[in-house]
């Protein structure tokens, strides 16, 4: 998919009506669907009831620093963390977040700062995303070893057939059912249930 025509969501946690608008007048509308809540205990609820591609934390909050949300946030699978911090407190907040994956932007900063670090965490969640659906595909290809595995035992158990034999015959019966191994693999282990 071209990224011209992917669409985002993000969530803003800011107790801070400038920082909402400055961050907001950066994600177009065409590709970010953004919320926007004030505390952490909001955001947490949020990220409950949504998947979001990134959350974008500035901080501190009215009920906690911030720091730990992110670090919870990006312990989310495919979520993107970042986490704004005050230039004073920037090095020792950094040091705490960046080995949980959060990316961290000091604060305050100029526009051009802030798009640069935007553009380096879509790319980021674009890497995600490629990674996610390689581990898709590897956990999908497990299953159906899986699934095969468990028909071909069963097949040996109860039609006496060498192992070679019953993964003959789970891929004869696929290729003339016109259907995947897996789906004829499942067919034998509903017989034999």
């Amino acid at each position: 998919m071209d990224l011209s025509q992917r669409v985002y969501r993000a969530l803003i946690v800011s107790s801070s009506e400038k920082f909402i608008q400055g961050i907001g007048s950066l994600l177009s509308v065409e590709h970010f669907q953004k919320d926007i809540v004030q505390n952490a205990g909001q955001a947490r609820r949020s990220s409950l009831e949504k998947v979001y591609d990134f959350v974008i934390i500035n901080a501190p909050l009215t009920d906690e620093f911030g720091s730990r949300l992110s670090m919870d946030i990006s312990a989310s699978a495919g979520t993107i963390a970042v986490l704004f911090a005050p230039s004073d407190v920037y090095d020792e907040i950094m040091h705490k977040v960046i080995p949980h994956g959060v990316f961290i932007v000091k604060k305050p900063g100029s526009q051009a700062t802030v798009t640069q670090a935007l553009s380096l965490i879509i790319s980021a969640r674009e890497r995600l995303r490629c990674v996610e659906k390689k581990a898709g595909k590897a956990e999908n290809k497990l299953e159906e070893i899986r699934v095969v595995n468990r028909a071909k035992w069963l097949l040996i158990d109860n039609e006496d057939m060498s192992e070679n034999d019953a993964h003959k015959y789970i891929e004869k019966a696929a290729m003339d059912a016109g259907i995947t191994k897996k789906q004829a693999a499942q067919i034998i282990i509903e017989r034999y249930s």
